[in-house]
């Protein structure tokens, strides 16, 4: 498989494998969210069951295509259950989440015994970003879940990180742990963690994947500025995966990357049985969409 380097690569890619999942979601009851099921559909990779307030939605329409469904449930903790019952039944094989609040559909996705979450897995959120003039796909972790990682966690974040990149015809990921230079600086809590990576990762623990840091932003992407400050490092401005030290700092290059540099994006939960797309209600259509191809390709 060659790699995919981009979002219009992966849509072409499950369209070749034909590709098509039962997805179920909960209250898409906004233009984005409906313009990027309808927009999956039409490209042949998902069939959609809905699970919502029939107020909210011009049912005819909905009737009208031929692989959406319309179920109807107005209680949204109760829809929240519900699509996670789905999921873990198999009726459904993709949870996403509409305007539905995330704490009420986490809750369903987390609870014990009838959740999503196997005991013990780590939950988190990696997304991948298509920022203009870099030449492949960066995949982030994380922007939304885990506000400080420890050792387990960020154990488990390279580990979903680094199969996300394979599932992409990636076959040696190389992951850039970040901070604001390259050199370590032992007062950072988030050091001793990096430390432990990196000996993990000579230790065989993520496999054939090269893991370097601390480097700077600039050091893991731009290969010329390696060169400049004579930094030799096997990543070579050239990662696939960016290890943030924390929450705050991914959300910012997230929204920053989205903002400023018009990046496309797409983003889901790792830990849990099933892919789970987690959008925020301001995300666009094209970020949604391209979060519910990520979750076909995993």
């Amino acid at each position: 498989m060659l790699a995919i380097r981009s979002f219009s690569e992966l849509t072409s890619h499950l369209q070749q494998v034909s590709l098509r999942k039962k997805l179920v979601v909960v209250n898409p009851a906004d233009a984005n969210s409906m313009e990027a099921i309808t927009r999956a559909v039409d490209m042949g990779f998902v069939s959609v069951q809905i699970i919502g307030n029939p107020k909210d939605y011009d049912i005819q329409s909905i009737e009208k295509q031929q692989r959406i469904q319309f179920i109807d449930c107005s209680d949204p903790v109760a829809a929240s259950v519900m699509a996670v019952e789905m999921v873990k039944s198999g009726t459904a094989d993709i949870l996403m989440k509409g305007l539905v609040n995330t704490d009420i559909l986490l809750h369903a996705i987390v609870k014990k015994e009838t959740g999503l979450v196997p005991f013990g897995n780590v939950v988190t959120f990696i997304a991948a970003v298509e920022i203009p003039g870099y030449p492949k796909l960066l995949f982030i972790t994380d922007p939304a879940v885990i506000p400080a990682p420890n050792v387990r966690q960020r154990t488990a974040i390279i580990h979903y990180a680094i199969d996300t990149a394979r599932n992409f015809g990636i076959s040696k990921p190389k992951v850039a742990l970040l901070h604001g230079t390259e050199k370590m600086n032992p007062k950072l809590s988030f050091m001793e963690d990096y430390r432990e990576m990196l000996k993990l990762g000579q230790a065989g623990e993520f496999g054939d994947a090269i893991v370097a840091g601390p480097l700077d932003l600039f050091l893991a992407i731009n290969p010329e500025l390696g060169k400049i400050k004579q930094v030799d490092s096997p990543i070579s401005g050239d990662a696939d995966i960016l290890i943030f030290p924390s929450f705050v700092s991914a959300n910012i290059f997230y929204k920053s990357m989205v903002t400023f540099a018009h990046a496309e994006i797409g983003g889901m939960l790792f830990g849990t049985e099933k892919p789970v797309v987690l959008t925020s209600r301001s995300d666009s259509a094209a970020t949604k969409f391209n979060s519910i191809a990520l979750a076909c390709l995993m």
